[in-house]
């Protein structure tokens, strides 16, 4: 890993929602004095990324940015954490992958929606928009339910993307010391069934050479697989889930009527896991 300072960037809207966001990076970043980054983009070339906002008037980017140079100094000072603040507009994705290069960021946290000036960013907005970023983002949507993460649920199934996720799982099991508990689906094809399998011992080979403390558990057989993922976080009061972007776009994206109160960790498809080789 680089000596160079690690920061967690948090989309920033001065909402209730960006705030929950702080209270998430704030746990991970004090295990490993990580700094936090607060964005906020005003999205003027908008097309595909949450449409487009008009663009802001010097002045008004100026009382944007000084409203948020205050509070990263309020949050510098309440927790002992560096804060920088960063306000920009023109086109996300390259502001946001700028931003990420520029304080050598390695998570982002965001609250589902991010509200810029009158347009708004959602999580399949930065799925696009973090994709070859290098970085995966957690999806909150309530304050933190313990002091630390401390236990992760993690799908694994038959399709070989899924190893895109097992850098991740290592990287957060060494970073911030957590319990990886793996699901499974329950399958009878054995076709399918012996691609999981081969996940399932990659997997396992990969966690007992890093000393990384984990479970295997499998759905039950009338089971919706999200729903014994779910459920199953729910009674080990887990900290978050981790999944590939197939997951989060098939279980959560867009299902705005539902709410979950486990932090989701959502991995952008083509993640560069050699960042993190040395875990491997």
């Amino acid at each position: 890993m680089s000596p160079k300072k690690k920061y967690i960037v948090i989309p920033w809207d001065f909402s209730e929602g960006s705030e929950i966001a702080l209270k998430h990076a704030v746990q991970l970043a004090k295990v490993v004095n990580n700094g936090i980054a607060l964005l906020y983009i005003n999205n003027i070339k908008g097309g595909i990324f949450g449409g487009f906002s008009k663009k802001l008037k010097e002045d008004e980017l100026k009382k944007i940015d000084t409203e948020l140079t205050a509070r990263a100094e309020e949050i510098s000072k309440e927790f002992g954490l560096e804060c920088r603040a960063f306000v920009r507009q023109g086109k996300a994705k390259q502001i946001a992958q700028e931003i990420i290069h520029t304080v050598n960021a390695n998570l982002m946290v965001m609250f589902r929606a991010v509200q810029g000036n009158k347009n708004t960013l959602s999580v399949r907005d930065f799925l696009r928009i973090l994709k070859g970023a290098f970085i995966p983002f957690i999806i909150v949507e309530t304050p933190p339910s313990h002091d630390y993460y401390k236990e992760i649920v993690v799908p694994i199934d038959d399709d070989r993307r899924y190893r895109e996720s097992l850098a991740w799982i290592i990287y957060m099991s060494n970073y911030y010391q957590c319990n990886i508990n793996l699901m499974k689906p329950y399958l009878t094809d054995e076709f399918r069934k012996k691609d999981l399998a081969n996940n399932v011992y990659f997997t396992k080979k990969m966690l007992d050479k890093q000393n990384i403390i984990y479970g295997v558990k499998t759905a039950k057989k009338k089971e919706a697989f999200k729903t014994a993922i779910f459920n199953f976080a729910g009674i080990i009061e887990a900290d978050m889930i981790m999944m590939t972007a197939k997951y989060y776009l098939k279980w959560i994206s867009g299902k705005s009527h539902e709410s979950f109160d486990i932090p989701v960790m959502c991995i952008p498809p083509r993640a560069d896991l050699s960042k993190y080789s040395s875990f491997i």
